[in-house]
């Protein structure tokens, strides 16, 4: 009996919101048909809690107006972006209602409202990339998404302009998501045979390609499609990197790569992961690999160098760095980059003999190898800055690196020798 009394009880105070709620609803009507949708939104926001309490008559007519108000305001440059993503959920919850009560009053009208807000978000969007506003555009491609899931190109793009402004949670969770749907983006690239670079050259529109070919400087012209599936990857790849989440980089870079093997950056990237997990032979063994399908790149290989310095991993910069020497004896970087390791190298011997200053006969012997040592590193040093003088007599580095071999005194008679040219 008590448990009946409390549902009549609650059903007489649920009365008077229900007229209330109606009385809004038509009150937000009368308004829209005036064109006031900022007084509209007044109206309705009072009552939205008690909405999905309400009839579906009430419901459909609820998010109707909302919708169209919104809309409005959208249209009148208002709150845009946010007015816009409320429409946009205002009008499917219409659909949603009428779908369920078998009705298709409104439904017709808020799908073409709808495909209204998706074409103004990316006509939107493109324009904040003209100016590279990545924030804004990466938002309203994401919209425009989630307005009509089938269009992926819209996730694509979100994705990618995310990874632009620097957002790489979200960049993230687009790229998972294209991952997952097994989004390819396949297009179709314009490509023709070089005559003056002997290898293939792709080309945005068949207009390009085609204006080389009548020009005479390429032949062959063919078409092909290209997925964005490596991209992706190696996108997820790169942001696990930036992450730290080293583990994780690795295996999307291992995906990527069996989808584009090719691609020299994604070969760069896994090595460097191993080199920073100081896996040094497994660094090496992939390098060899791209040292030989670049057989003559001497500043990937100086490159290299640097990234073995960074890490600490001193006999491969070493190597590295040789190895660009090697390719092009005329790259001055190699030989600056080479000196300035090799005293790195001078000032620890010269450390490690501090180490020996006692009399006793093992310390002698050993103060004398480490001492013959640091000589023969000084010199290689000044033939390296030499070379760079002879090569490029006005380099910065060579007049740094030897101020501050001075500044070290690493070897006073040396200096000596540099300075008469000996």
């Amino acid at each position: 009996m008590k448990s009946t009394f409390k549902t009549l009880f609650s059903l007489l105070l649920f009365i008077p919101l229900t007229y209330a709620q109606k009385n809004q609803i038509k009150a937000a009507q009368k308004e829209s048909k005036a064109g006031n949708s900022e007084q509209v939104i007044a109206i309705l926001s009072p009552v939205e809690y008690l909405i999905s309490n309400a009839s579906d008559e009430d419901r459909i007519h609820f998010y109707y107006i909302k919708g169209t108000a919104l809309m409005d305001l959208a249209n009148k440059n208002i709150n845009t972006s946010k007015n816009l993503s409320q429409a946009v959920i205002a009008f499917n919850d219409l659909i949603e209602v009428e779908k369920e009560s078998n009705q298709n009053r409104y439904t017709s009208e808020a799908i073409e409202s709808l495909h209204k807000i998706k074409e103004g978000l990316v006509n939107s969007a493109n324009e904040d990339l003209t100016v590279e506003n990545f924030t804004e555009s990466s938002s309203k491609f994401y919209q425009a998404y989630l307005i009509d899931k089938k269009d992926t190109l819209q996730l694509y793009n979100a994705a990618v302009s995310f990874k632009n402004a620097h957002e790489n949670d979200l960049a993230l969770k687009c790229y998972e998501e294209l991952k997952a749907i097994k989004y390819s983006g396949n297009i179709e690239v314009y490509i023709a045979y070089s005559k003056s670079k002997l290898k293939d050259e792709y080309f945005g529109t068949i207009k390009e390609r085609n204006t080389q070919i009548q020009n005479g400087t390429h032949f062959r012209p063919r078409q092909e499609f290209q997925s964005k599936r490596a991209e992706i990857y190696k996108s997820i790849a790169m942001i696990y990197v930036q992450s730290g989440y080293k583990e994780k980089a690795m295996k999307a870079i291992s995906q990527a790569r069996n989808l584009d093997s090719q691609d020299l950056s994604l070969a760069l990237v896994e090595a460097n992961l191993y080199l920073e997990t100081k896996d040094y032979d497994y660094f090496d063994n992939l390098v060899s690999v791209i040292i030989e399908s670049n057989p003559n790149n001497a500043q990937l290989m100086t490159n290299l160098g640097v990234n073995c310095q960074n890490e600490q991993y001193y006999d491969g910069a070493e190597y590295y760095y040789k190895k660009a020497i090697e390719m092009n004896p005329q790259y001055a970087e190699a030989y600056v980059n080479l000196s300035a390791l090799l005293v790195e190298k001078s000032i620890k011997v010269g450390n490690q003999m501090n180490e020996y200053l006692g009399s006793s006969d093992s310390d002698k012997k050993t103060f004398g190898e480490l001492k013959t040592e640091k000589e023969q590193i000084v010199k290689s040093v000044f033939r390296n800055l030499q070379k760079v003088v002879s090569i490029d007599p006005f380099n910065s580095s060579v007049k740094q690196l030897t101020n501050s071999m001075n500044a070290t005194n690493i070897n006073n008679s040396s200096r000596g020798a540099l300075a008469s040219g000996e």
